[in-house]
């Protein structure tokens, strides 16, 4: 479940310039007033795999977000109503994975997750060589029941720069983020880097995209995923964005497969 991925898009979303994942800050007009850049994203996601072991977790997601963006500035909230059948002691951790090692997470359990709230700068390319460089900072609030365990309980914290280069049609991107987990107890967890590298291409008002992602796991009983990500973005009707995604697994830290479908409307 790439929760951050899913975010990324549903914040870049517009009708006039699709996203581009990574560069999107570069292609999407710079919008001053409060509430001018104000769009409405939700989708539905599934994943499954083993994650190194030897039952299968299967992880249906229906994200919601709600992105403005005012200026050089993003900002962005998602939650995500989560369904999540596996083994038991399996629990979602900061990197939106399911995380080894929890008690009394078993059998199937389905609610909200834990709300997401970012804050993405867009510093000026034209003093830097044109470079788009985007700087965002995310807290992920505990508001899932722990009942269900599909959080840890704790707030988690996270920081991304995403740097590209626009040439021609093509963007290439690279991301680098650092996750810093809460302490829940009983749950080893520790600070974790991430890392993708990727292009978008754009063909008219359509946007194709594809990377290789990294990201080191946040618990020791876990393995660091490496997976590729692929999607196409287009506007389908009026003021409505479609983004369709896959994500396959090269790891055992990742998902065998993931796919998912995301809707944006653009609200003004």
């Amino acid at each position: 479940m790439k929760l951050a991925v899913i975010s990324l898009l549903a914040g870049a979303a517009s009708i006039a310039a699709p996203p581009v994942f990574a560069a999107e800050s570069a292609a999407i007009p710079q919008q001053a007033p409060l509430f001018q850049g104000l769009s409405l994203s939700a989708g539905a996601d599934y994943s499954s795999g083993d994650y190194g072991g030897t039952a299968k977790t299967n992880i249906f997601v229906a994200p919601i977000s709600i992105t403005d963006k005012v200026g050089d500035w993003r900002f962005s909230a998602s939650i995500p109503y989560l369904r999540i059948s596996g083994p038991g002691g399996v629990v979602i951790g900061p990197d939106g994975r399911p995380l080894p090692g929890v008690p009394g997470a078993t059998g199937t359990r389905s609610g909200f997750g834990d709300l997401s709230l970012a804050a993405t700068a867009s510093l000026p390319s034209d003093m830097l060589g044109g470079f788009a460089v985007d700087l965002t900072g995310r807290v992920k609030l505990p508001t899932s029941r722990s009942s269900e365990h599909l959080g840890t309980g704790k707030t988690d914290f996270s920081m991304n720069a995403d740097i590209s280069y626009p040439i021609g049609d093509w963007v290439p991107f690279v991301d680098i983020g650092y996750r810093i987990p809460g302490r829940p107890s009983g749950i080893d967890l520790k600070n974790s880097v991430t890392a993708s590298i990727g292009t978008s291409y754009a063909m008219g008002h359509t946007v194709f995209i594809v990377s290789y992602d990294y990201g080191q796991a946040s618990s020791p009983l876990a393995k660091d995923a490496q997976e590729v990500f692929g999607a196409v973005s287009a506007p389908i009707a009026g003021k409505v964005n479609a983004t369709l995604y896959g994500i396959g697994g090269l790891s055992d830290g990742s998902p065998a497969y993931e796919a998912g479908l995301l809707f944006t409307l653009k609200l003004n």
